[in-house]
């Protein structure tokens, strides 16, 4: 029976053979900081010196949103390219920008440039945490974690109803026009 690839892993912290990221409850590969995220595990308590662990893999999706959200509305990130470079530039370990963009715009099929709708936030998040830790998450838990956002954040992306893709270039064939 073949698994569905949308269906959210129940138990990450089940096998050592996992990701960081689902091990951690954490599929951004958030690194360590200061920040006292909802659900954050302390650092006392934290088996991984060098990323966040969260209680659940809601808490670890809503802090990646939340800092999505932050690279928009404060330092004006407006593409993925302006994204990725801030959140996993190339000279951290072995990133690769280029190929991150690419897996994440073909991925779920969005524009480069963000669109202010949670479509377009569920994807781009959706992406990430696949390229960052391999994890297949369903639109109900990326929407669960939406709503611990704080109300400010949750209005940026409702503003404007759409459906993720780019309309800026409608019709338009070559990729990453937008």
């Amino acid at each position: 029976m073949k698994k569905n690839p949308n269906t959210p892993i129940k138990n990450p912290t089940a096998s050592a053979k996992l990701t960081r990221g689902l091990r951690n409850n954490n599929p951004f590969n958030i690194r360590r900081s200061a920040s006292k995220w909802s659900g954050k595990i302390p650092f006392e308590k934290s088996t991984d010196k060098q990323y966040e662990q969260f209680e659940t893999v809601r808490h670890g999706i809503r802090a990646g949103l939340y800092l999505l959200t932050k690279y928009v509305l404060t330092h004006g990130l407006d593409t993925i390219p302006k994204i990725i470079h801030r959140w996993a530039p190339n000279g951290d370990g072995t990133n690769n920008e280029a190929l991150y963009v690419q897996a994440v715009m073909s991925y779920n099929t969005i524009c480069s440039h963000v669109q202010q709708s949670t479509d377009w936030l569920f994807k781009m998040a959706a992406g990430m945490c696949r390229v960052e830790s391999n994890y297949v998450l369903t639109r109900s838990v990326f929407e669960s974690a939406f709503h611990g956002l704080p109300l400010g954040y949750m209005a940026y992306w409702k503003k404007f109803a759409g459906d993720g893709f780019c309309q800026a270039h409608a019709g338009e064939e070559e990729v990453g026009l937008c």
